[in-house]
């Protein structure tokens, strides 16, 4: 999986880079059809005609939300004929319409392949269907990769699980040997603490650090994960 690490001021954004070519997606219906919501056609405006904004988080992804059943039935099928071209935005789109019978083929996916980026990628998309535990044992790979861009990239997966373990890896991560990554930390811990995003972030890594084997401040941490992400 090709990532980029792109600098914007002081702040370093990583995403994964994604090119898919229009004529490489097996399409059997017609797009513009007025038969398709709106919701249907920014889905498939930004799955299989340029999915840059997604790779970057930059596209507002209501569609998902807001397609009609007959409408997720037909973007389950379009996203399940296309997995095999393995794009890291297709697998996420499988997981978010919890396409079950997408799983052979995610499955299939998971067993070829060796790079754990991908590895992440896809086996969140299988959890998000079945709940399948190896997506817990792929975060824990994670925290122990070699590679600091690697932990960074994927580093906002950490708290899909909403368990126990979440916010234990969060303060796990703040003595972790990348500088990115530690930010990056802090920044999710004071957004769990407070509730909500704040303009400037109230506690530093040393507070949280002082934190670590208070278990009522961490259930607290816990309870605010499961409302608000």
């Amino acid at each position: 999986m090709g990532i980029l690490k792109k600098i914007f001021g002081k702040k370093a954004v990583v995403v994964e880079k994604t090119t898919p070519k229009a004529s490489e997606y097996l399409i059997d219906i017609d797009p513009n059809s007025d038969s398709l919501s709106k919701a249907f056609k920014d889905f498939y405006q930004n799955h299989f005609i340029n999915a840059y904004g997604l790779s970057r988080n930059e596209v507002d992804t209501y569609f998902f939300d807001s397609m009609s059943e007959n409408d997720k039935e037909i973007a389950k099928r379009l996203i399940r004929q296309n997995l095999r071209l393995r794009q890291s935005h297709l697998f996420k789109a499988a997981g978010i319409l919890k396409d079950k019978e997408a799983l052979p083929i995610l499955y299939d996916q998971l067993n070829t392949n060796t790079d754990l980026s991908w590895l992440l990628v896809i086996g969140q998309a299988i959890w998000r269907i079945n709940g399948d535990d190896i997506y817990s044992k792929l975060l824990r790979q994670l925290k122990e990769h070699s590679s600091d861009t690697m932990r960074e990239a994927h580093f906002d997966q950490i708290v899909d699980l909403k368990n126990k373990e979440s916010i234990e890896m969060l303060f796990s991560y703040l003595s972790d040997k990348s500088r990115l990554v530690q930010s990056m930390a802090i920044s999710k811990l004071n957004f769990l603490s407070a509730g909500k995003h704040e303009q400037k972030q109230r506690y530093d890594k040393e507070y949280f650090m002082s934190k670590k084997t208070d278990e009522k401040f961490k259930n607290d941490l816990l309870v605010n994960l499961r409302k608000i992400i």
